[in-house]
């Protein structure tokens, strides 16, 4: 259960933020995408390019990211012996995060792995029994023994010292335990058969649940992938608060505006008495801006693109994409982007549920594994210019009298600053999308 985790959430916040400047959210959703159902073990120079895939990153905070990811039980390390004659053991990765967490066991990544590990326990049996000196080299491996290994190994790793093989072997053995204790996905693993061919547990049940290595709680794939999603919630909230903060400077230096958090206090009903519509641009432009946000966000909407619209909506959706593969002109559908954005607007799910959704719902291989970082770039293209076109068209009286660049930036600014204050909580994903294109659109950076 979630609450059995040991964890530290303000420790984890705090080092979410910490790394945030060089991991953002859109930077660490495209390693998670990578690191999904992935089938094999991943060595220490592939997760190093799995992180820095866009070579962004310095070597610290790549290991940041590794930090992160191994703290939530994303990734596992496990150590082999070196096959360079030396006696040292070398780091290897798994991934513990699957697309179907509530049923791992019918992802062929995760019975790939899993037959993997139980390979190499196969082996690290033997090796580990001959190396005590046990007569039987089949006998399964005691947790306790496996404890005073790993500490003898710790005491005298970074010392000038030679590490014995016992020690070695002992560690190698610890660390394909964890590995297998959270593939197992099981509350009481200890009980299953496949892992008491392995390993003789005779712990009390607290001190069961404790991974060998990390001193720590194991966590099922089901909690790693709420940790993993709440992490990504945390990097967008950031995200979203620093487009906020770039645009505040601007708003406030020019018309000595409000701040957002006094502006949020006041109820919907005062929203046309506050400051930002008694500036000389709120004047004259704000009840433009006004009538065309209240438009879009029309709660009525949300009754209207229900699920019975959805059919209606996949052909739409489906012309437009086609026409957007050729490179024929979009603007040709005006009608049909208004109806899909405004659709889009009111859903609760993001551009991979999207993806799959209404592009590539007859893909007989997993989603998860289909969906890589080029397919979810064009994706983000193809709605950009969706979302461009409805921006165009749905502002084109304000910016028919609207010319130059600067008052533009401004009038996009003014323009999200009022939908964060007239939608607040109610912004779904594709609301956060639709910020992202007018803040691209007016030149705004977002970080």
């Amino acid at each position: 259960m979630a609450e059995e985790i040991k964890t530290d959430e303000k420790s984890d916040i705090a080092f979410i933020r910490q790394i945030s400047d060089s991991i953002d959210y859109t930077t660490f959703n495209k390693i998670i995408n990578k690191l999904t159902d992935y089938a094999e073990t991943i060595s220490e120079g592939k997760i190093s390019g799995i992180i820095n895939f866009n070579y962004r990153l310095n070597s610290i905070q790549t290991s940041e990211a590794v930090k992160l990811l191994e703290d939530i039980q994303g990734i596992t390390r496990i150590y082999s012996l070196s096959l360079k004659g030396s006696k040292d053991i070398e780091v290897e990765y798994i991934s513990n995060i699957y697309s179907d967490y509530e049923n791992p066991e019918a992802i062929s990544s995760y019975i790939s792995l899993k037959n993997i590990i139980e390979n190499r326990l196969t082996h690290q049996v033997q090796q580990y029994n001959i190396n005590m000196g046990k007569n039987n080299t089949t006998l399964a491996i005691p947790v306790n023994e496996l404890r005073g290994h790993v500490k003898t190994y710790r005491d005298l790793h970074g010392q000038n010292i030679a590490i014995t093989t016992k020690a070695q072997h002992g560690y190698i053995a610890a660390s394909l335990h964890d590995a297998y204790t959270t593939l197992l996905n099981k509350p009481d693993y200890w009980n299953e058969k496949s892992y008491m061919k392995f390993f003789f547990n005779e712990d009390d049940q607290s001190k069961r649940k404790l991974l060998l290595l990390k001193r720590e709680k194991r966590r099922s794939i089901r909690e790693i992938a709420h940790n993993v999603k709440k992490i990504l919630d945390t990097l967008q909230g950031m995200q979203q608060t620093r487009i906020h903060t770039s645009i505040e400077p601007t708003i406030t230096e020019t018309e000595q505006l409000m701040s957002l958090e006094d502006l949020t206090r006041r109820s919907k009903s005062d929203s046309f008495t506050d400051r930002m519509l008694l500036t000389p641009f709120g004047r004259q432009y704000g009840s433009i801006i006004e009538k065309i946000i209240t438009r879009t966000y029309d709660p009525a909407r949300r009754k209207l693109y229900n699920e019975e619209w959805e059919n209606a909506v996949k052909e739409k959706i489906s012309l437009l994409f086609k026409t957007y593969k050729v490179k024929d002109n979009l603007y040709q559908y005006v009608k049909e982007i208004t109806e899909v954005v405004e659709y889009l607007l009111m859903q609760d799910y993001g551009i991979k549920s999207f993806t799959e959704k209404f592009l590539y719902a007859d893909r007989r291989e997993s989603f998860s594994k289909y969906y890589t970082e080029y397919i979810q770039e064009h994706v983000e293209q193809f709605l950009s210019q969706l979302f461009n076109i409805y921006f165009e068209i749905s502002f084109s009286s304000l910016f028919k009298i609207i010319k130059s660049a600067d008052m533009k930036k401004f009038a996009c600014a003014y323009i999200i600053k009022r939908i964060y204050i007239d939608e607040g909580e109610n912004l779904t994903d594709f609301g956060f999308f639709f910020i992202r294109v007018i803040a691209k659109i007016g030149g705004i950076k977002s970080q």
